[in-house]
């Protein structure tokens, strides 16, 4: 705040030109004290000023679990341990209209109390109501996109602190009501906005079991908004396919694919052992042995050529791979095949 922004200061700096030239006395309240002390007089403290009063909890625009917290002046690092934020502040994604998901390395607990919300994922879209409840372990990929006049609390669980949550928290994205337990949740929440400010481990991994134990007590969502989570990610499969199968001399990583897809490693492996049973780098791996297979068949292209365009390291991995798929080396399946 600068001096001509002080309350007791509206028309000027007591002491500047314009002040004097109009011939204004200073009021007593004018200045830091009415006199200058002798040596053994102090000036008298100023009165203690009484905190205002916490507005009810209805008016309060952010309320309490919503303040930042802080160590040593500082916001708690999102690394150590979890922050909380007021659900109309939080709009996560990429920057294009309408945001597309992103992966964020932290767990993330979406409640709404007013309003909604829409959270997209790369296979579907859904609209979060009052009461509705959404955890997103880390490593999904989602959008979220609260509307005007939307209230209600997010929590950023860091992947450490919540692998030492017992119960563990759910390792898929969960959907849930609150319902009547909507007090026991904002309590817990509450005590979770005092307690991440501390330096007590302990205390916190405390109230990240007893968060979990909520959660399991929460009734299942709504079934006219029930997610798919449990089924197979068929689209997010059949783009990653066809995206693997055109980058296969590319020598990209699952990693990358699934970047590129709006994805993270982890939800493609979920999906993946949902559709096929085999994680998404075992799938890559089939088809470049799908395509070597072909290429044997059908060209007569030399087998270190085929292994460069099939995007393996060598022509010893190329031959590794296919002898251990199909008990052959490349040059005896080609000889067998004609």
């Amino acid at each position: 705040m600068t001096a001509l922004e002080h309350s007791q200061w509206k028309a000027g700096f007591p002491f500047s030109p314009s002040t004097i030239r109009a011939g204004r006395r200073l009021q007593v309240d004018g200045v830091n004290a009415p006199f200058i002390p002798e040596a053994h007089e102090h000036p008298a403290a100023p009165p203690a000023v009484a905190p205002p009063a916490a507005a009810p909890s209805g008016d309060n625009p952010m309320p309490a679990v919503m303040q930042p917290a802080l160590r040593g002046a500082h916001p708690v690092g999102r690394q150590s341990g979890m922050r909380l934020v007021p659900l109309e502040a939080f709009v996560w994604g990429s920057r294009s209209n309408p945001p597309q998901p992103r992966t964020r390395p932290d767990h993330v607990l979406i409640w709404v109390n007013e309003g909604r919300t829409q959270l997209d994922f790369p296979r579907n879209r859904f609209c979060l109501r009052a009461d509705d409840l959404r955890y997103i372990p880390a490593g999904t990929a989602f959008a979220a996109s609260p509307a005007g006049g939307t209230r209600g609390h997010v929590a950023l669980i860091s992947a450490r602190l919540g692998a030492q949550a017992t119960p563990r928290l759910p390792d898929r994205v969960t959907a849930a009501h609150v319902g009547n337990h909507a007090a026991q949740l904002e309590a817990t929440l509450r005590e979770i906005g005092v307690e991440t400010s501390t330096s007590d481990p302990g205390t916190l991994s405390c109230l990240v079991n007893l968060l979990s134990l909520r959660l399991r007590q929460l009734a299942p969502d709504r079934p006219d908004a029930a997610s798919e989570t449990g089924l197979p990610d068929r689209p997010l499969i059949d783009r990653f396919l066809a995206l693997a199968q055109e980058r296969l001399g590319a020598c990209r990583s699952v990693a990358e694919l699934a970047a590129e897809l709006g994805s993270s490693t982890l939800l493609l492996d979920q999906a993946c052992l949902a559709a096929h049973g085999k994680r998404a780098v075992e799938l890559v791996h089939d088809l470049q042995l799908e395509c070597a297979v072909r290429l044997l068949r059908e060209t007569a292209h030399a087998t270190q050529r085929i292994a460069a365009e099939l995007g393996y390291s060598s022509h010893a991995h190329f031959t590794r791979a296919f002898v251990a798929a199909t008990g052959r080396t490349p040059e005896a399946f080609r000889a067998q095949s004609c």
